[in-house]
């Protein structure tokens, strides 16, 4: 089985909640030598009035970057300051250009990140670059409530074992909601759902992002985690490379693996299950990126069999706890699964979503609810129903930086979702900075002590229904 969170960074990377893959997107022709060389013009240095010569040749360099950055996120994005505005961006990209000489390489990603997330739309982002990854940690976390905890670790690494679903409360001593704070920073400062799911990624759990956060001023890594008596403990977490991160099997939690949502986290799948609480037939649809009719016809024929063939079942679940999106002409092919299960309707249909339900899943999860009726379930989705979007004939922009090589995603669409939330517009025709996420008709939070016993919260909250 591939690690969970494997599989999640493998989407982000392609997608970062995007419409269409990275691939796709259409790049910015390369800046000529002349406006390269020429790019740092006009860039202000508000930490004092030094001279080009003054400069040094890596300042100078992202000072170059920054500046092209400013022109062409203007030039490219479908709206570019919707929530902030053009000073303030200006404004953040200086005060990153004057201090990159006290800076890691590394540290600068995280910077720049949070300057792209403080526009507050998730498809436009800056993209990893490799040395991000020089070093990770063999263990692997989730997020459940406001905790974090150890869901994993690799195989040879059994020192991790005891501490296994426990709870990790700081890391070298600085308190994890800090942790979980700063990483939303440069994930999604205004939406805590989406950033509490991305912290659980490889993005975040790395060296790299620890340095910059604040943990680097001691050596080495130790994870302060709560053992059975919730009296703390220090761990020592060594560090691997993602060579060896990538090749070694992971270790879960036998309960955990025994939870088909955690076990088969992004994966489109239907089965029928029938438990001592009662029965239902699940519908798992992982992601948005197959692009195939007959695909998706025989997963909804194989659901509506299954619902057909089991008449004392008379619970549906959907679940797009994992789904960040994918394809918009995927919705053509669930739009006529939805009219299959039609024919053969469950007397009670449920939609669960999450943080990590955006993008494409968000229009699923509306056709679900128009033409199903369907309840929705769980936690606050990691998106409005519209919002910015890979668009139009180009499927978004791809902007390189010319002299550090680091990629920005820029949307250049903006998708206007069928409104199953009220949506309110200001005077300039924006939705308002909290019109973020849509809100479950029933919030049902995935509990400790459940995936302890191997239970899905959501699961035994529908089946009591």
């Amino acid at each position: 089985m591939k690690k969970r969170n494997c599989l999640i960074l493998l989407a982000c990377c392609l997608l970062l909640t995007a419409c269409t893959p990275a691939d796709d997107l259409a790049s910015v022709p390369e800046p000529t030598p002349e406006s390269s060389a020429s790019a740092s013009e006009g860039l202000s240095i508000p930490s004092a009035e030094r001279s080009e010569a003054e400069l040094s040749d890596r300042a100078r360099d992202w000072s170059a970057d920054l500046n092209y950055l400013k022109r062409n996120y203007k030039m490219y994005h479908e709206n570019p300051f919707y929530l902030c505005s053009e000073e303030e961006f200006n404004w953040k990209l200086d005060q990153l250009a004057a201090k990159v000489d006290d800076l890691t390489d590394n540290d600068i990603y995280f910077e720049l990140a949070a300057v792209m997330a403080g526009m507050g739309d998730i498809h436009t982002s800056v993209l990893e670059p490799d040395c991000i990854y020089d070093e990770v940690f063999p263990v692997l976390i989730c997020c459940f409530g406001d905790q974090v905890y150890l869901s994993g670790y690799l195989k040879g690494y059994e020192q991790f074992e005891p501490y296994l679903l426990r709870e990790i409360v700081a890391v070298n001593g600085v308190d994890i909601t800090y942790l979980k704070q700063k990483a939303g920073s440069f994930i999604s400062p205004i939406n805590s759902w989406f950033s509490k799911e991305r912290f659980g990624t490889l993005q975040c759990f790395v060296p790299a992002f620890f340095d910059w956060a604040g943990c680097g001023y001691k050596e080495g890594y130790t994870l302060q985690i709560l053992n059975e008596n919730r009296e703390v403990e220090s761990v020592e977490v060594p560090v691997i490379s993602l060579e060896e991160y990538t090749k070694t099997d992971a270790v879960y939690p036998d309960k955990w693996l025994s939870i088909p949502f955690l076990y088969a986290y992004s994966y489109d799948w239907t089965e029928y299950y029938k438990t001592e609480n009662g029965e239902y037939v699940y519908l798992n649809l992982g992601k948005m990126d197959n692009l195939s009719d007959v695909y998706y016809r025989e997963l909804f024929e194989k659901t509506a069999e299954l619902v057909r063939t089991h008449p004392g079942c008379d619970k549906l679940v959907v679940d797009l706890r994992s789904n960040p999106g994918g394809y918009l002409k995927v919705h053509d092919y669930v739009r006529e699964g939805i009219q299959m299960l039609k024919e053969v309707p469950a007397k009670q249909v449920f939609v669960v979503s999450g943080g990590y339900t955006t993008s494409a899943a968000m229009e699923c999860l509306s056709m679900f609810k128009k033409e199903l009726g369907a309840v929705t379930v769980g936690e606050p989705t990691g998106q409005f129903t519209s919002f910015f979007d890979y668009f139009s004939n180009q499927y978004g922009i791809k902007l390189i930086l010319p002299q550090s090589r680091i990629s920005i995603q820029i949307a250049n669409g903006w998708h206007e979702g069928s409104p199953i939330a009220e949506n309110y517009y200001n005077e300039n025709g924006s939705l308002y900075e909290w019109e973020n996420t849509v809100l479950p008709d029933a919030f049902v939070y995935q509990d400790i002590e459940d995936i302890r016993q191997g239970k899905d919260s959501v699961i035994e909250w529908v089946l009591a229904q």
